[in-house]
């Protein structure tokens, strides 16, 4: 079973840990932390900072810090048990999930701005960042994915002791009441999987344990009942070398080596087809990666640097000109400004920013169904470095903010945190790292009670 609540013994060696850091301290303060005097309702309610935060990881070491956006200062660096493999954002953005695949553990850091619901109007809090009781324990988490209320962590397991894979779906209420009644699926072997969670249903990657493949080449849907899954349905549709997965209000995906797989819900009820891959994929080429938002009415595809849009519902899938950089490949991407735009972030350091057309709701004028879904809106170069003084191991990385239209990108060249404004296409403020930067994600309220208000 995966284990939230560390053991006695857990407990003394994260103290240890925590000493042994000595001056790279897990807590170094270049700002006061705003005031918390462990009343849950008495945080500081004023100035709550709408551009958010941002946790950074350092290469090749244990530390978190997290960072003030509105004024660029260090509210806190924390010491987490092992160098993180990917920091992810929880289904609120209040939590920083880090991953440490290697050790086989989820750590959550608290970014301290998060919202209540107080039934006749929504509330702001902020609050000093905070290193979570909240840990997920179990082999190889690898893919995490989430909706805007729940988070899915996929455990691929492991093949050399036997290990099988596991997946949790938890809340942030799970993380803020360090709760272990969540939903847990155990599998009988292990898989390089996905899986994307619809309330009380997950759909969940099923392996064959006789595959010479890690990859898994089914789907199943699981329904939650208390602190466990049960099977629902497996479709008949295979999805051979299933790598990626992705959803929007009505349909999940998963990409196949031979097109992408839709899952359509209607309530209870689900649904599977195949979008076959179309004239423009040759070789190898294969969706590997998907992209969703919930109000855009098409999936983002990826096959290496190719992209694709994907109109799941329509069944139609359409190669985007993006305008990539020769010999580029892609480190970042994602949404951005609200599902206004699409970001992409190469490796040579140009972020690529395209107007998105396709939202459900509003943005279609005369003759909308003849423009395409993406276009191109700008180009902004990040650095004029030579790019292949790149440290080893180290690349690009990108953070989007879902509060405003700002993006936030790693440079470990020279150690910079860029901050672009895709409206404008510019870089409008460069800070200083003392370290080298590795993985980055931006916390905080998507939606402040102000603008519900207005």
């Amino acid at each position: 079973m995966l284990k939230t609540k560390l053991s006695l013994a857990a407990l003394l060696v994260s103290v240890s840990l925590l000493s042994a850091c000595g001056d790279s301290t897990t807590n170094i303060v270049e700002k006061d932390p705003i005031a918390n005097d462990g009343d849950d309702h008495d945080h500081d309610h004023g100035d709550i900072s709408a551009a958010g935060r941002l946790a950074i990881s350092a290469k090749d070491s244990n530390l978190v810090s997290v960072y003030e956006l509105e004024n660029g200062a260090l509210l806190h660096t924390f010491a987490v048990a092992d160098t993180p493999s990917a920091l992810a954002a929880s289904a609120s953005k209040r939590y920083a999930l880090v991953v440490q695949r290697t050790t086989d553990r989820v750590e959550f850091v608290d970014g301290g701005l998060f919202q209540e619901d107080h039934v006749d109007h929504l509330h702001d809090y902020q609050q000093a960042p905070a290193l979570s009781s909240f840990v997920l324990s179990d082999s190889r988490p690898t893919h995490i994915t989430s909706n805007d209320s729940q988070v899915a962590v996929f455990f691929d397991g492991d093949a050399a002791s036997g290990t099988p894979a596991a997946l949790a779906v938890i809340t942030d209420a799970d993380i803020t009441t360090d709760s272990n009644g969540y939903p847990v699926l155990h599998y009988s072997t292990h898989m390089h999987g996905a899986a994307q969670a619809r309330g009380e249903y997950v759909l969940s990657t099923i392996r064959d344990a006789n595959s010479a493949t890690t990859l898994p080449d089914k789907v199943g849907v699981y329904h939650a009942h208390d602190d466990h899954f049960h099977e629902e349905l497996v479709f008949d549709e295979l999805c051979p070398g299933l790598h990626g997965s992705a959803q929007n209000e009505h349909v999940i995906a998963f990409g196949c080596t031979d097109g992408v797989l839709v899952i359509n819900q209607q309530d209870a009820t689900f649904t599977a087809s195949k979008i076959a891959n179309t004239d423009d994929f040759s070789g190898t080429m294969r969706i590997g990666t998907l992209v969703g938002a919930e109000h855009a009415e098409h999936l983002v595809g990826f096959a290496g640097a190719s992209m694709f849009a994907i109109h799941a519902e329509d069944g139609e899938m359409e190669l985007v000109d993006w305008q990539g950089t020769e010999g580029a490949s892609l480190v970042g991407y994602g949404f951005a400004d609200g599902g206004e735009k699409f970001v992409l972030l190469d490796s040579l350091g140009y972020l690529t920013i395209l107007n998105y057309h396709g939202h459900e709701h509003g943005h279609e004028h005369e003759g909308a169904a003849e423009e395409p879904a993406f276009e191109i809106a700008g180009k902004v170069q990040l650095t004029t470095a030579d790019v292949s003084t790149m440290p080893e191991d180290s690349r690009f990385e990108l953070a989007i903010s879902a509060s405003d239209d700002k993006v936030y990108v790693a440079n470990p060249i020279d150690n910079t945190l860029l901050t672009v404004d895709i409206a404008d296409a510019e870089v409008v403020a460069t800070k200083q790292l003392s370290y080298v930067p590795h993985k980055l994600v931006w916390l905080g309220i998507a939606a402040p009670a102000e603008a519900h208000a207005h």
